[in-house]
């Protein structure tokens, strides 16, 4: 056995092991000369270079297209075969393109490893691809209209949503003419989901006294939510960086029964198509328990109460506020109609938005009052006045049946014995 071994490794040991390492050579000086072909779809491409007042249809931030390409590579095997598409990238010099619809010639100097275990230059010995054609395009920047949509289906739970501001907001974008002109016609969206606002932050809001009104509460838009899908940038979500953005919020109401508190004056009106046979000589309110003659004037004596408007609203209003019956025939109609009117609403109006104005320039935390600002506090005031709702307890609403008896009007409401 051990001759055996002896004649195997050891005898004429030189000449053998010259054939080891002659084997060995030609084994990899093969290995390295075989060629092998392999396809790799998407393939990033990256752009340098590039005049500063220019930019290429579908560049993103970070200097890729958006648009990738198929590679078909030839080289040494071992490298082709273990490449993957993570593992380069075509680089392409704007500087050297020469016109706005240039076609992609790609060479093996463009390529880019970005493994560093595959040296590319010289292992791959052709390089063929799909037409890939970059177009080059005058850069513009512009304002991009944001829409604000909020989602009010569930606002927190003993509150409701009145409105949000800015109303508007804008995105400044640079890029092709083409791309910033579409954006422009369709706009940028911002939704934000009442869900995502609980009833402890709006409690905490209102417990901190940072809101000018008690019952009006500001939610400040978090600044993670600031953020738009920019289509042409992949669909990438940016920050918005219209410095209107840093005031954006959300005002509530809380749920409140308000009492009125005055003696509110009821008043018939005449219309003309029945002026002669209804009209104050013929037709006149009834004084009873509920409706009191005081002063030529009627009023309306059970105590109400207002929902759906905040404290100062009511405080405003609350001297200017009417009942107002519509006379007509009782062959007509069984029970006439009435409504809650607020007289000189135009001039209370302006009282409302010159108090909200003079407390937020009074305030240090609240940001300048600007002229869009009094607008959203003007369309508050309005949609209060259409909002605008008395009871005669926190559950029950006003209701009021009124009937012409004779030459009489009464006032008769669910309250009534």
């Amino acid at each position: 056995m051990e001759s055996l071994i002896y004649r195997l490794f050891l005898n004429n040991w030189q000449q053998k092991l010259v054939a080891l390492i002659s084997a060995l050579v030609i084994w990899v000086f093969v290995n390295q000369s075989i060629i092998e072909s392999k396809t790799i779809p998407g393939v990033p491409i990256r752009i340098v270079n590039l005049p500063p007042d220019k930019t290429i249809l579908g560049l993103l931030p970070n200097g890729l297209l958006s648009k990738r390409i198929t590679l078909t590579l030839t080289g040494t095997k071992d490298v082709i075969h273990d490449l993957e598409p993570g593992d380069l990238e075509v680089l392409v010099d704007a500087s050297m393109i020469d016109h706005d619809d240039w076609i992609v010639q790609i060479s093996k100097k463009n390529l880019v490893s970005l493994n560093p275990s595959f040296d590319l230059l010289h292992h791959v010995t052709q390089v063929s691809h799909t037409e890939h054609v970059i177009k080059l395009r005058q850069l513009i920047t512009d304002r991009i209209p944001i829409s604000i949509v909020v989602r009010d289906e569930t606002p927190p739970e003993g509150y409701e949503y009145l409105d949000h501001y800015p109303q508007h907001l804008t995105q400044t974008l640079s890029g092709a003419e083409e791309e910033i002109q579409k954006l422009k016609e369709d706009g940028l969206e911002l939704v934000i989901d009442l869900n995502e606002i609980t009833k402890s932050d709006l409690d905490g809001i209102k417990s901190s006294h940072q809101n000018l009104q008690d019952d009006e509460v500001s939610f400040p838009i978090p600044a993670k939510w600031k953020k738009v899908v920019i289509p042409f940038h992949n669909n990438a979500s940016e920050e918005i960086n219209d410095p209107e953005a840093a005031h954006l919020r959300i005002d509530f109401l809380r749920k409140e029964t308000l009492p009125v508190k005055n003696e509110i004056p009821i008043r018939v009106f005449y219309p003309v198509k029945y002026i002669t046979t209804l009209n104050p000589s013929t037709s006149s309110l009834e004084a009873s328990a509920q409706v009191h003659h005081k002063n030529a004037l009627y009023y309306f004596l059970p105590p109400l109460f207002a929902r759906g408007v905040s404290r100062l609203f009511l405080d405003i209003i609350r001297e200017n506020m009417e009942l107002t019956i519509v006379a007509a025939p009782k062959n007509e109609r069984d029970y006439l109609q009435w409504s809650i009117d607020v007289i000189d609403a135009h001039e209370l109006e302006d009282t409302y938005v010159a108090f909200l104005v003079a407390n937020a320039r009074n305030n240090k935390n609240v940001a300048s009052v600007s002229k869009n600002r009094e607008i959203l506090l003007r369309k508050r005031f309005r949609d209060y006045l259409q909002k605008l709702v008395l009871y005669t307890s926190p559950e029950q609403r006003l209701h009021l049946q009124n009937t012409l008896e004779g030459d009489k009007i009464k006032v008769l409401s669910e309250t009534n014995p």
